[in-house]
């Protein structure tokens, strides 16, 4: 393999290069699977208690070098200082904790039958070494989802950071490596995932864990049958919000903004269509472009930043494509639809357009930025079939005070996660996280998540 260096780049400013490092080689990728495997050994046999308390270090260790993720974050992917706590590094934190605070009840044996004569436990038991590709919009926190949950069923991992922020990755690695962890039991690895990424899911792993596109995902998919080892895939999604008749506006135009424009849009599960009941058309249009422009787009190391920029150049001509295509065929920009102007760098402005077309690519593919197709519809049963109508069901968001009404729009849509009226489905530990359709395969978080990670053994045993 060519070892050309990685270049990081600031979206803030012109995309000035933050440093260069240099890729994993084969033989390293090879080194450290091997380093995990004889790792795995000793971790796996370790008690989940023990486990747990030697995790807990490490907690406090990322909780200590807060201010120092946060600003590595803010200059690689352009994550706001002023939300990055919030919706990434708390975030991480909480769902951290709460692994270590449920693991041993969710890992715990259970008996799934006995009589005066015999009796039948389950057991869950770790499945080896995991091999692990995390994306880069939220890389705290989907750094701990792979990384935590698989150490604490008992799991050795070697992670692939995105290339996009490999210096976040750096010193995540470092903090790992900070405490006396075993050696081995976390190994990291860095480069292209059509190189890096590629040979580490083609070596000697047991697990694949993967968050990131749907087309790569499906590629890990059939490596995994060849392998013959589990996949656990959490991959694109394109979210409808539905606003009904009776919702209460303020409160979900609020959401609205939120779900669809926090970290400039860059979000898999994020509200990506917005379908509005006709009568509340007009007030829902006009109080959401009355929301984004109170908002700075700038920099993300400004604390006064609102809406940082996109990643990297390629997200904003890829969004420019998308938004050419709704205009060439007949829908108008409400607020938007441009890149500043007066900022230099991976820029778009938060954008709302309406009067949209179902052969429209914002409607049809997965929208990966600040902008906001809106539809009108008239009945529940057309609500439901245009949010159905994608490829993907990771999430929905639905607005109505009817309560019978939002468990019975729940019923029908086809996605692994609802929000009624915002409450956030994506914030607790204790919540399985998964889609439906092209959005992913299994779960995560959770009894449901931690146990993916497991093999299942069933002894039984005459008294």
């Amino acid at each position: 393999m060519k070892s050309q260096k990685l270049v990081s780049l600031n979206p803030s400013t012109n995309y000035e290069i933050i440093g260069e490092i240099d890729p994993s080689t084969y033989q390293e990728i090879d080194e450290k699977i091997i380093n995990a495997r004889n790792a795995y050994r000793t971790w796996s046999r370790l008690s989940v208690r023990e486990r747990v308390a030697l995790l807990q270090k490490l907690y406090h260790a990322f909780v200590a070098r807060k201010k120092d993720i946060r600003s590595i974050i803010a200059q690689e992917i352009g994550m706001p200082v002023s939300v990055c706590d919030q919706i990434d590094i708390d975030l991480g934190l909480g769902y951290m904790q709460g692994y270590l605070d449920y693991a041993q009840q969710w890992l715990a044996p259970e008996i799934t039958y006995e009589t005066a004569d015999e009796i039948h436990t389950l057991f869950f038991e770790p499945k080896g070494v995991a091999g692990i590709s995390v994306p880069w919009n939220y890389p705290f926190s989907i750094f701990i989802w792979a990384v935590i949950q698989n150490l604490v069923v008992g799991n050795t991992v070697v992670l692939k950071f995105s290339e996009d922020c490999p210096f976040t990755g750096e010193l995540l690695e470092e903090v790992m490596l900070s405490v006396g962890l075993p050696a081995g039991v976390f190994n990291a690895v860095y480069g292209e995932g059509s190189t890096v990424g590629e040979y580490l899911m083609k070596g000697a792993i047991d697990l694949i864990w993967f968050t990131g596109s749907t087309g790569v995902g499906k590629h890990l998919n059939q490596i995994a049958a060849q392998k013959f080892i589990p996949a656990l895939l959490e991959l694109g999604g394109s979210a409808a919000g539905i606003v009904f008749e009776d919702a209460d506006i303020t409160m979900a135009v609020e959401s609205i903004y939120f779900n669809r424009f926090v970290n400039s849009g860059q979000s898999c599960d994020g509200l990506k269509r917005l379908l509005v009941h006709k009568n509340k058309y007009d007030e829902v249009v006009q109080k959401l472009n009355d929301i984004v422009l109170t908002k700075k787009i700038g920099p993300a190391h400004d604390s006064l930043t609102d809406i940082g920029p996109l990643v990297a150049e390629r997200q904003v001509v890829y969004l420019e494509r998308q938004v050419a295509d709704a205009l060439q065929k007949g829908a108008r920009v409400i607020v938007g639809g441009k890149r500043p102007v007066q900022l230099k760098g991976a820029y778009y402005e938060p954008t709302i357009l309406v009067d949209i077309t179902f052969d429209m690519a914002v409607w049809k593919e997965e929208v990966f930025g600040p902008v906001l197709p809106i539809v009108v519809f008239n009945t529940e049963d057309e609500a439901v079939a245009l949010a159905n109508d994608s490829e993907y069901g990771l999430g929905a968001y639905v607005y109505t005070q009817n309560k019978e009404r939002a468990l019975r729009i729940s019923q029908h849509l086809q996605t692994g996660n609802i929000s009624v009226n915002g409450a956030n489905y994506n914030t607790i530990a204790q919540d399985p996280f998964g889609g439906y359709k092209n959005s992913g395969l299994g779960r995560e978080h959770g009894k449901q998540g931690l146990r993916e990670l497991c093999s299942a053994k069933l002894v039984a045993m005459k008294k």
